[in-house]
């Protein structure tokens, strides 16, 4: 078994995808800093490079990867629009709508295994980010009566 895939590692793979995914965002940013990226190499690229996001760092959510995508090309689309004078609004549709679409089989994928862990568990239960609140413990005390007359020198101080 000498063939190519007998040798690649998911280590590879990452970091194959690590460069791949700086080329590209090295890529979007001279298109919009030149103002020549067009509304299809704007949506490949950030297709590309939120495909190769989510390869280069798998310890991370997805969700919370393509929302840093979609605000760093949110803030590059803004950026060009000051440099350029105009915001290019389809482009930046174009993108959003793009990251979204990279998106919904993750969510898909992540409904239907939480369809075959417990199907009848609500679904704000099974949240993996919601923290449950521990309520803090309760001391049993009695507030302390200031009165002038048991100590002059306290009365005086909190006068």
């Amino acid at each position: 078994m000498d063939s190519l895939t007998a040798r690649i590692t998911p280590g590879h793979v990452t970091r194959f995808a690590r460069i791949g995914a700086l080329l590209i965002a090295f890529a979007l940013t001279a298109g919009y800093v030149t103002d020549r990226l067009t509304l299809e190499l704007a949506g490949v690229g950030a297709l590309f490079l939120a495909v190769l996001t989510l390869l280069a760092l798998p310890g991370q959510r997805s969700s919370e990867l393509l929302g840093a995508l979609a605000i760093w090309l949110t803030y590059a689309e803004f950026m060009a629009a000051i440099q350029s004078g105009h915001f290019a609004l389809w482009r930046w549709a174009v993108v959003l709508a793009t990251l979204s679409l990279v998106i919904v089989p993750f969510k898909v994928q992540h409904l239907r295994q939480l369809a075959r862990s417990n199907p009848y568990r609500p679904l704000g239960e099974l949240d993996r980010r919601v923290w449950t609140v521990v309520p803090e413990p309760t001391v049993a005390y009695a507030p302390a009566a200031i009165s002038s007359d048991l100590d002059p020198d306290r009365a005086a101080a909190g006068a």
